[in-house]
Order: C-alpha cells, then structure tokens, then sequence
C-alpha cells in the first residue's frame, strides 16, 4: 500500500511555445504529461539534446507560461502542508518560487550580484529574512558546496564550476521543498562532481528536500537516483527505477535514441550481446565485479593498480602553439606560473584539472585574447603580440565555454554561413557547406531559428559548428560536449578528429575523463597554475598521485579493468574484447 506524499504531480499537462508576433502556434512543446513525483525523491530526467528536459523543468518552476509567455493546459500540483496538494496558480509566485526552485544549466543566467555573499543571501534579504538568519544560512550553504571562506571573493574572479557551486548555494539557502538541477555538474571537475552530487544526496535526506536532476553523463549519477524520467517525442514517460530502466531499454538507450549510460552497464550489455550472460545489469562497479565473480569466469583479480611516475612528461617537438615560461595574473591573483607546453598538428590535445586552476586562461593566450605578464606565446614561431588579433583569431579559433558570447547573426543559417563568406567562397557554395554543416549537428530544422532560443546543447553545437566551419589551423574548445547527449557528443569528437587527421591542431579544455581516454592524444593538468603531467591519458590515469593532487577521477571503464585485468584498458571496447576473450578461454 502506497503511503508516501507526492511533492509534485503533473496531470495531463501539454505547453505550447509563445510564437513570434504574426506567426501561428507551432506544435505542442510538451503533449499530455501525467507524473507523480514523490517528496524527498531523487529523480534523474532524461532525453536527448533538445528533447524538452529543460521546457519541462521551466514548466515545473512556473518560468513557462508564467514569465516567458506560452499556453498551457492540464495541471501542475503541489504539496502544502497545510492543504495537501493544491494547484501551483493558488500560490502567490514568490511562494511558488520558495516551494520549487531551479539551478539553470549556465550559472552566468541567474548571477546578479558582485560578491559570493549577497549573491548567496539575495534572494533571502528579497524574502526579508533577519539578518542573523541570513548570515546563517549564507555560511551553511557554502559549507554543502565546499565553498567556505569564499564570501568576500569577486563573483567575476570565479571560473565556472565555482558560479555553478555558488548558484547551488543560493537556492539551498532558501530551502525549498523541490529543487530542480539542470546539468548542475556538467562545470565541475570530477572530484567536485562526485562532491557536489553527494552533497545534493546528503542534503536532500537530511531536509527532506526534493531533487530532480538533469543530467547527460550519468556514470556517477545513476545508482544515486530513485527513479529516472524520460522526456522523449514531447511526452514524458516513467518513472522508472534505474535498473528497471536499463533492463528494460538495454543499449536502445545508447545506439538508437543517442543517450549516455553507466560505462558499467555498458559492459555488461556488450557481453549480453555476445551471449555471455553475468545474471544482470549492474548499476555500478561493485556490482558488476560480484556478478563477474558469481559467474565463476576466470578473469584475474588484482588487489593494486600499477603506479606510474608523478609528473612524468613527454618531450615533443616544437607546436603550431608554444607557452614558454608563462606567468599570469588577475592583479593580485597569480593564475598561471611558469606553464610551459605546446599544442602540435594532428593531435587532440585535452587540458585538464580543478577548477579554478587555469585552463581557461592559458587557452585565452592561445589567440591573443589575453597577453602573459611574462614569457611568451608563439604561433608558427611568431609571438601572439605580433600579430594583428583579426588575422590570428582566423588561424586560431577560440570557442569559449558560453557559446552566446560568440553569436553574430539572427539565424542559425547565417551563424554558418557568415565565416564562409568571410573566405569569399560563391554563395552557392556556401549555400551547400552550411546546409552540409547543420546536418551533421542536427540543426537543420533550425535553420531559421535565432542562435539565442536554441536549448544550450544546440547552442553549443551551433557554436563549434560556426567557428570549425572555415578550417582554422588550431582549435581551441572550452568543454566543447557541454549539454550534450552521447549522439552529439560522439559527433563533435568525431568532427574534432577529422580536423586533427586534417592537419589541424585540436585543443580541447574538459572535465570528462571519458573523452580524455577516448579520444585525447595527449593530456597536461594544470595546478594550481602549474603543469605538473604532460603524457598520454593511460600514463596519467596510473598517476595516482597526479590524479589526487588536481582531483581528477579515471572513468569508470579504467578504474574497472584496474580491478579486474593485468593492464588497464582506456575505452568500452576494449574491455569487452579482453573480457570475451578471458572468459572463452
């Protein structure tokens, strides 16, 4: 008998987008929902780039149709504890915005403030909260988000997963009864995913607090959640529970609908297809190494990984890109400190470490869109001060990690077809490379849209699109699978290497240690604005020193085949391939 007390129930709830002054209403957004969310759950919401994760989110929080316009029928309710459930318009829209609250995917969104500290207490002196409460909640909430002793600090100072861990804090800070997370980790590093995540856990069971995530890389997520959505075709169907879910769908899920699944699970499914059955689908490692065991396949079980030297490095040739020695700083903030490191033709180069360690500031002095303090950057030998900016931007194109500050023209068409103009190909020609384009990044069917309406997934692609288009010499990417389903994930990666193979350097900044073994030549971590590794991804994933001190975390696959084979395997096929054969004989 059912005795739990649902937080939110949707029932059949459809939207319609508010179309632009003289056009017609287009087809539904979302189409007949009928959901059950049940308080203190976590929920994981799936679907793939653009599929109406956030719209259903926006829907839930009352931003659509209340704020942004639309139409709407069916009902959203919501649990009072005076009233039971009630419907969401029978709150004043302060009280909706306290009872369900929602962390954008781009904290830059919902940032309005210069310091941690009213950042975080905003909303709370909005809601007249005495001042000693607001302190108190102010310093509880860093303290969930690992960000104690960050009050005083410039909210311009931060890179973007401590904004994403300062956004969290303020809506914790209001303790809502329902808070909704879209892609809250996708800016974090590993360990801060893992952080972040368990703190949601921890802080939802102590609160009672209702958390529903969103969220395409779901390896550390996914044995967490209590049940999993999936928006698909404008409906969303579920809830299921996460093993009933993969069971269920299988590598469906995967190959034909285009989302991530747990490296784990993967496994598992590869050899199902291989007719080697371990009983059932594990969530995670623990399980799918007890189900390899009760299986009695003779796989070898080692108790250590092998150790490789900390900071061991390669010595390469001289790149397309030289640092030298380069020291930087934001006034009195040193960021990066005699970095030295090169990026060379043919190769993807993926730059990695902490937050706030410097990433993104050394791939600014790639093109010259900042100068070191000291030592030098050399493009073809030639320093980035010598060259003029128009002329080195074109030879090294630099797409930043919010893809609006990159968009130019009012289509997403002439988003592409603007750099091939800039080269003065015939318009027919562009004509035939854009539509080329927008295909492999599934954006065709927005051809006519404005960049600026698109899901950030799109936007995304459109931006990678727009600046690859024109074949620069190097390619220098912030996160470039940010919002990403495993589809368009795949896609971009593909098309990142095509460009190598092609001649050209890739430089891509990523917190996702799966793209780094898959598909990265080469990786440097940063530290503390110090290279402390430069090798392949294999040698630092045995570098357990290297991996702790920048908090990095191997994926999942790596840290499995640790565990099980003499000699880790970096990539899926891999270690299904080694396992067939163990088990075969």
């Amino acid at each position: 008998m059912k005795t739990s007390t649902p937080a939110l129930v949707l029932e059949d709830y459809s939207f319609w987008f508010k179309p632009p002054a003289g056009q017609p209403e287009g087809p539904p957004a979302l189409v007949d929902v009928s959901v059950e969310v049940e308080s203190g759950a976590f929920v994981l919401i799936l679907g793939r780039s653009g599929s109406g994760k956030s719209t259903l989110a926006l829907n839930l929080v009352g931003i659509y149709p209340d704020y942004f316009g639309g139409r709407n029928q069916g009902r959203v309710l919501i649990w009072d504890p005076e009233r039971g459930l009630i419907n969401r318009r029978e709150l004043p829209a302060a009280e909706r915005f306290r009872r369900v609250n929602m962390l954008f995917q781009s904290p830059e969104e919902q940032i309005v403030t210069l310091t941690v500290e009213e950042e975080v207490g905003f909303a709370l002196e909005n809601y007249l909260f005495e001042p000693v409460e607001i302190h108190r909640r102010i310093d509880q909430a860093l303290e969930l988000v690992n960000l104690a002793g960050f009050r005083e600090r410039q909210m311009l100072e931060l890179s973007g997963g401590e904004k994403q861990r300062v956004a969290l804090a303020a809506m914790l800070a209001l303790e809502p009864s329902v808070l909704i997370l879209d892609e809250p980790t996708s800016n974090l590093d590993p360990a801060g995913t893992a952080d972040v995540l368990a703190t949601i856990d921890r802080v939802r069971s102590h609160l009672g607090l209702t958390v529903m995530v969103i969220e395409h890389e779901v390896d550390e997520v996914f044995d967490l959640v209590d049940s999993v959505l999936l928006v698909e075709d404008q409906r969303v169907l579920g809830p299921f529970t996460p093993r009933q879910f993969i069971e269920e769908r299988g590598l469906y899920v995967r190959d034909e609908m285009g989302l991530w699944i747990p490296q784990v699970s993967e496994v598992a499914l590869e050899l199902q297809e291989l007719d080697i059955d371990l009983g059932v689908v594990p969530l995670n490692e623990d399980e799918l190494v007890a189900a390899i065991k009760a299986q009695g396949f003779s796989i070898p079980f080692l108790s250590h990984l092998p150790q490789h030297p900390a900071g061991i490095t390669e010595t390469l040739s001289p790149g397309i890109i030289e640092v030298q020695d380069v020291h930087f700083s934001y006034d009195d903030h040193q960021v990066l400190t005699g970095v030295t490191c090169a990026a060379h033709r043919n190769e993807l180069l993926a730059i990695i470490g902490q937050n706030g360690s410097g990433k993104s500031t050394l791939a600014s002095l790639f093109n010259g869109i900042a100068q070191p303090d000291s030592g030098s950057v050399l493009v073809d030998g030639i320093p980035t001060t010598d060259y003029d900016f128009a002329h080195l931007a074109k030879r090294v194109a630099h797409i930043f990690q919010v893809p609006e500050k990159q968009f130019v023209c009012n289509t997403v068409y002439d988003e592409i077809a603007h750099g091939l103009r800039a080269l003065g190909l015939k318009e027919s020609e562009v004509k035939d490379r854009t539509v080329e384009f927008l295909k492999s990044v599934r954006l065709l069917e927005r051809r006519d849209a404005s960049p600026y309406v698109l899901s950030h997934g799109q936007k995304r692609r459109l931006s990678v699109a727009a600046m690859v288009v024109g074949q620069p010499e190097v390619v220098v990417l912030d996160e470039p699978t940010f919002g990403q389903d495993y589809y368009q994930a795949r896609n971009l990666m593909q098309l990142l290497r095509q460009l190598a193979d092609d001649g050209a350097a890739v430089v891509f900044i990523t917190h996702d240690m799966r793209l780094v073994a898959e598909y990265a030549d080469r990786a440097a971590v940063l530290c503390d604005g110090k290279i402390i590794f430069n090798g392949t991804p294999s040698g630092l994933f045995a570098a357990k020193n290297v991996m702790k001190l920048a908090r990095l975390k191997p994926p999942s696959v790596y840290e499995l085949s640790a565990r099980l084979l003499d000699k880790p395997v970096l990539t899926t096929p891999a270690l299904v391939e080694v396992m067939k054969g163990r088990i075969s004989g």
